[in-house]
């Protein structure tokens, strides 16, 4: 709709918005429903606001059985939008590396055997992984504080590291 009336202070708070609740967007019949490169720029954003990247992960599996005829082919693109150096690691290796559909692309699997290698190397803390996989996503985090002079707390602060409040 933003898009279409070339909105863009609308089109950049709707965005926010899906970045800020992704959790509950990606269990959304309109997020099954996205076309391939919004979702791609969807779980590619650095700001995507996620807990756990399993996630994003599901997400994107999601995706692409919703319509797994037509959406197959994008598999390797959509796994690299995920971090997967960054799930845990027997999550990785139970679920990621045994799912079939990544298993039948070549190129799907050695994305997966990529995020092994740095996920051991992160382990084992041998040296440093510059690898996309495995770079953390920026996330939101609030710090408040509380104190006073008195029993009565009387003063109160807020921390946003996004607002830089």
């Amino acid at each position: 709709l933003s898009d279409a009336h070339q909105c863009m202070k609308l089109s950049e708070l709707s965005w926010g918005m899906c970045l800020s609740n992704f959790p509950a967007i990606c269990k959304t019949e309109d997020f099954l429903q996205l076309p391939k490169d919004m979702v791609v720029q969807l779980l590619s954003h650095e700001e995507l606001e996620t807990e756990d990247e399993r996630l994003v992960y599901e997400a994107a599996l999601n995706w692409i059985n919703y319509d797994l005829e037509k959406r197959h082919c994008y598999l390797p693109e959509l796994l690299r939008t995920v971090r997967l150096a960054l799930l845990p690691a027997i999550f990785l290796m139970e679920n990621v590396s045994t799912e079939e559909l990544i298993n039948d692309q070549a190129k799907s699997k050695e994305l997966v055997d990529e995020a092994i290698r740095c996920k051991l190397k992160i382990l084992q803390n041998d040296g440093v992984v510059n690898s996309p996989c495995a770079r953390p996503r920026k996330t939101s985090h609030a710090l408040f504080l509380l104190g006073g002079q008195t029993f009565m707390c009387d003063k109160l602060y807020l921390v946003d590291q996004k607002a830089k409040e």
